[in-house]
């Protein structure tokens, strides 16, 4: 009994001519450079590989030509109808990549938007002089909280400019545990994102995109808003 079906092809012959099993012919066609569909005792006249492939070659890109938009719609759709709690909300037509411009901790220790990759993020600015961002500050809690394994990540940027030790001391007066103390000096990843005001939270998909930004205050504690962000920035809706 043969080991392989490769010995059985000795008796099977490409053409009534030939003695030769196919492998061995192909093999050697090709050492020559001979066109197997042009070339033997079955051929196809006329036949052009490279205007064959040239045509293939203009289908595959009709193709993606034509479920481009189809694609782009979908990935548009994803932070498409926000809900009343976050109708304030300026979706992005497509993620705008996130400025790798550093925040620090409570230690001074940088931190890159890098380090979350794989996550979404909620980014939120805010500052304890800002009226409506001190008012915000326990839903932004809370949503931490609801939030909690699902991939996202809910971040508050202090601008305050003595740091630290104003927003770690405001946090620990309302009791606010589950929010780290991160401080945007200088305002930089504000400015770096063209953001005007206080509050204004961006939505940062798992791959570091930006789908887009709230401006004003927002009741976070809500389904339809968490549902929404586990939509629209959740791990894998990238």
């Amino acid at each position: 009994r043969p080991r392989s079906c490769w010995g059985r092809l000795r008796h099977f012959p490409l053409a009534s001519s030939s003695t030769q099993f196919v492998p061995v012919q192909l093999v050697q066609m090709a050492k020559n450079n001979m066109n197997p569909f042009t070339t033997g005792p079955y051929t196809f006249p006329g036949f052009n590989l490279q205007h064959a492939l040239r045509i293939i070659l203009g289908v595959v890109i009709l193709v993606i030509v034509a479920i481009s938009p189809h694609l782009a719609s979908a990935e548009a759709d994803k932070c498409d109808k926000p809900g009343k709690h976050l109708s304030q909300m300026r979706a992005n037509k497509k993620p705008i990549p996130m400025p790798e411009t550093p925040f620090f901790d409570a230690n001074d220790k940088p931190i890159n938007i890098s380090d979350y990759k794989g996550r979404g993020v909620v980014m939120n600015f805010w500052a304890t002089w800002c009226v409506p961002c001190v008012k915000e500050m326990p839903d932004l809690s809370k949503l931490k909280e609801s939030l909690a394994g699902s991939g996202i990540e809910v971040l508050a940027l202090s601008i305050d400019r003595n740091g630290a030790k104003v927003a770690s001391k405001f946090l620990t007066k309302n009791k606010i545990t589950n929010l780290d103390v991160l401080i945007d000096k200088k305002s930089a990843v504000l400015r770096a994102n063209r953001i005007a005001g206080l509050p204004t939270p961006l939505l940062i998909d798992a791959e570091g995109g930006v789908r887009g930004r709230v401006q004003g205050i927002v009741e976070w504690n809500h389904d339809d808003v968490i549902d929404f962000l586990k939509r629209c920035i959740g791990p894998g809706k990238s």
